[in-house]
């Protein structure tokens, strides 16, 4: 996560006054500070939103850490007065700046822009339609290739060989909710632990069968694999590590067709205080490159 610098509340004061007195005087909505565009000027024309102000920097693609990327990764921004955003852009270790001349401008004013080519560790510059030009009060992290393929190797996509996604997570179910992913494959398709930890459980239960859960090392997260074509061989209490076996693809259990349903627990872990999220984004993203 990375830490959200205040803005200032006598300046962001003073901008939302403004922006209520000119939607008064053409009898036009107020819009929320971070989806700004244009106000209308007591004179008629319209004139510049307050200066764009980056508050937080969220890697999203081919990530390090939460703030952390390398060239090509996505970046979201947060912040306010960003809805007219034309520039992105990263210093380069020539002094120029590293530009991404089409970031995306999300409704609710967010923008997400690429790491171009060439691109150093430094503020994140934001330019606008207006010419308004603002770097962040803090920078983001630019790694390197060798970097990121050292923390991709710590996880791993957990199905070995050719799949398919079905249900996702909060699908209906009799009486509940998906608690995790489906992902088809053929019987006997190798299952593999997703990042190293310690055997939390492994049992059969009516309707996940053969189940295996695993408790990840270091990362706050409990991974569990249902319908396994048999048993597992690990033992409760096991360490294992990020590609060791931990069965095969199967349908035991209530299930319908050869699948793993998978399940990421957050928090203190599964059913030990935790609770279960939406696995996909982390699923696909470790899908992208295992």
């Amino acid at each position: 996560m990375t830490e959200e610098v205040p803005h200032n509340p006598v300046r962001g004061a003073a901008r939302r006054r403004l922006a209520v007195v000119a939607a008064i005087a053409v009898g036009a909505p107020v819009l929320a500070a971070g989806a700004a565009s244009a106000q209308v000027s007591p004179g008629g024309g319209t004139s510049a939103p307050g200066d764009p102000e980056v508050t937080s920097i969220q890697c999203l693609t081919r990530c390090i850490d939460g703030t952390t990327g390398v060239v090509k990764s996505k970046i979201r921004l947060l912040g306010t007065d960003l809805a007219n955003t034309k520039v992105v852009s990263l210093p380069r270790s020539d002094g120029a700046r590293a530009k991404d001349k089409e970031p995306i401008v999300k409704p609710n004013g967010n923008v997400i822009a690429r790491v171009r080519k060439g691109a150093v560790t430094g503020a994140v510059r934001v330019a606008d339609t207006f010419g308004q030009v603002k770097d962040s009060d803090y920078s983001f992290t630019v790694g390197t290739k060798e970097q990121l393929l050292e923390v991709q190797q710590q996880f791993r996509f957990p199905v070995k060989g050719p799949h398919t996604y079905g249900d996702g997570f909060g699908a209906p179910r009799a009486g509940h909710s998906h608690q995790g992913i489906d992902i088809f494959a053929k019987c006997g398709t190798p299952l593999i632990v997703t990042h190293t930890g310690v055997v939390k459980a492994n049992a059969y239960q009516g309707s996940a069968g053969n189940y295996v859960v695993i408790d990840g090392q270091g990362v706050k997260q409990d991974y569990m694999y249902a319908h396994l074509m048999r048993p597992s061989s690990l033992r409760k209490g096991q360490p294992v590590t990020t590609g060791d076996l931990v069965g095969k693809v199967g349908e035991t259990g209530n299930a319908s067709g050869c699948h793993l349903h998978f399940e990421i627990w957050g928090g203190k872990g599964w059913y030990t205080g935790g609770s279960p999220f939406d696995p996909e984004k982390l699923v696909r993203y470790w899908d992208s490159y295992s």
